[in-house]
């Protein structure tokens, strides 16, 4: 019973073998096919390709956009787990610490966030209110309120171009009864900045106004901007004299801008983009000056109109003292009589006095001159002209200065175009000389260029290719190859083998053979070693050398030898 078992496990070993053995031989000999061998190299380099893609597509890094730019610490860690476990692939700037995500998953990141309530410190304005219990005190309303009014405030604040975030701080004072103890509210701007870039003037006044606007009694000047350098950007008012100027020195820049934009445009057709630079000075006299003269003509007078006054007193002036009852003279007797005697008539009138006013209107001239602000004094020109590049007798390129009569061709038509005028005493000066370039450009940190991150990217992904093609794919087809090669360069290299695998096929070892019998059957036909070489061997050790000889030449016949040796050895235990 044992020994049947033993001859079984060999047998199944002894059959495991052969059929391995037999998957090989017939592997190597389609391999060993003309058309396989011209097939290999597309097939092998198809595998290798295909390989590369999938590599590349799942080592690229995706495009990341920004998804929130100011975030306390507390929500950026709630936002980045949050993302992670819903598969989205969110990182960290590790320049700015902005919260990235890829383009294609930007959308879809605001929605489960904004499911799950994040980011809690951006809420939307006065949506806080919402969520007020009833019962809450007044102050607890107003500081909701408060807050409420500067999220918004810094959300329209941070849709400014150029802004990357924005905090805005309101203080308003509690009211009062009391007119003179109610004091102004104020506000300030936070507001973070990309690199390179800066607001101006107009920006700055917009925020501050925009702000001012927005709160009830907030002036203008009680509004500060400042950005993340700590530089204060909002000037004050208080100065209306400073503000006259600022406005003075820009119309002055933006005169002399529209003055040497003339000139380019005019010139830059002749010369060339690039060969011409102009500068205009413009004097601009800002000086208001308002006269008023009345002029008075004595000759031309005209009577406009005449008052006259007569007064006249027929009654007796009071005599005595005033107050006195005995001062008023008693009244005239009146007696009747039948014949009265005709007295001489005696004036009633007592007093009388007169006057007369005469209005004369006199022709006059008043004339009220006001000289315009904003004159141009005087305007200075000077143009500068890239050096004529031409190639002397020698063949050689040179610079060449302009002649004189292009100058005073270029100058003519300056003037006409900046409106020259010798009487106000305007001058152009036209020069040439040779153009240095130096382009000053922002710098910006290499790591952070997506550019070079992109490349960096390609460049690990073929990194990773090379590993993996001539640390795997070589040796690999080193040991596909390199026997091909060895064992024919031809057709009839490989029919040759073929029929001498089918020779060893068919030897078989009979039962008592001796060893010479094997090495006359094992006589090799491409080697130099004979039979008569084993029969001449007089020693042991020489007949094993000459054998190992043998099996480093023809290791496939003796194999297929000692295949049928085992062979006929289990059949033979197996009759027994």
């Amino acid at each position: 019973m044992a020994d049947t078992t033993v001859s079984n496990v060999t047998e199944g070993k002894s059959n495991l073998i052969t059929k391995t053995s037999n998957a090989i031989t017939d592997i190597r000999r389609i391999l060993n096919e003309p058309a396989a061998k011209r097939a290999l190299p597309t097939a092998l380099a198809l595998i290798v390709t295909f390989i590369g893609i999938i590599l590349f597509i799942s080592l690229r890094e995706p495009s990341k956009t920004t998804l929130f730019s100011s975030l306390s610490e507390a929500d950026k860690s709630k936002v980045v787990e949050s993302l992670r476990q819903n598969g989205i692939n969110v990182s960290l700037d590790s320049a700015t610490g902005e919260v990235l995500v890829p383009s294609t998953d930007y959308y879809q990141s605001k929605m489960l966030l904004a499911a799950e309530g994040l980011p809690e410190s951006l809420p939307n304005g006065y949506d806080s209110l919402d969520n007020m219990p009833m019962g809450t005190s007044r102050s607890v309303e107003a500081v909701k309120i408060r807050h409420g009014l500067e999220n918004e405030l810094a959300r329209s604040v941070n849709e400014i171009s150029g802004i990357l975030g924005a905090r805005v701080h309101l203080a308003i004072p509690e009211k009062s009864v009391f007119v003179r103890e109610r004091g102004k509210p104020t506000a300030s701007v936070f507001v973070k900045l990309g690199a390179g870039r800066s607001l101006g003037e107009n920006q700055i006044r917009a925020i501050v106004h925009l702000v001012s606007s927005s709160v009830p009694n907030l002036p203008s000047e009680n509004v500060t901007v400042v950005d993340q350098h700590g530089n204060l950007l909002s000037k004050p008012s208080d100065d209306i004299n400073s503000a006259m100027s600022n406005r003075q020195l820009e119309y002055t820049m933006k005169l002399e801008q529209v003055y040497r934009q003339r000139v380019l445009s005019l010139l830059t057709p002749i010369l060339g983009a690039g060969n011409i630079t102009a500068q205009v000075n413009v004097d601009v006299d800002f000086t208001t000056q308002n006269i008023t003269e009345e002029v008075v003509d004595p000759e031309a007078s005209a009577l406009r109109s005449e008052q006259a006054t007569q007064d006249i007193t027929s009654e007796p002036q009071a005599q005595g003292i005033p107050g006195a009852v005995a001062n008023t003279p008693p009244l005239a007797a009146e007696l009747a009589t039948e014949n009265p005697v005709p007295t001489q008539a005696q004036p009633n009138i007592k007093s009388q006095s007169s006057s007369s006013i005469k209005n004369y209107e006199v022709s006059k001239r008043v004339s009220t001159t006001t000289n315009p602000t904003g004159t141009i004094k005087r305007i200075v020109a000077a143009i500068l002209v890239r050096d004529k590049l031409v190639t002397n007798e020698l063949g050689e390129k040179v610079l060449q200065k302009i002649s004189d009569d292009e100058k005073a061709n270029y100058e003519a038509l300056v003037r006409d175009a900046i409106g020259f005028r010798e009487n106000r005493g305007d001058s152009i000066t036209i020069s040439s000389g040779e153009f240095i370039e130096d382009i000053q450009v922002i710098e910006v940190p290499w790591y952070e260029n997506s550019a070079i991150r992109e490349l960096l990217g390609k460049l690990f992904t073929i990194l990773v290719l090379a590993i993996v093609t001539f640390g795997a794919l070589r040796p690999l087809l080193s040991r596909i190859l390199v026997p091909t090669a060895a064992v024919g360069h031809g057709p009839g290299m490989a029919i040759a083998e073929e029929e001498e695998e089918e020779e060893e096929s068919k030897i078989e070892v009979a039962e008592g053979e001796s060893l010479e019998d094997i090495k006359a059957k094992l006589k090799p036909k491409k080697s130099a070693i004979s039979a008569d070489m084993l029969d001449t061997a007089n020693t042991y050790d020489d007949k094993v050398a000459i054998i190992r000889m043998i099996v480093g030449d023809e290791a496939g016949r003796v194999s297929s030898v000692f295949r049928n040796m085992m062979k006929q050895n289990a059949k033979s235990e197996e009759e027994s």
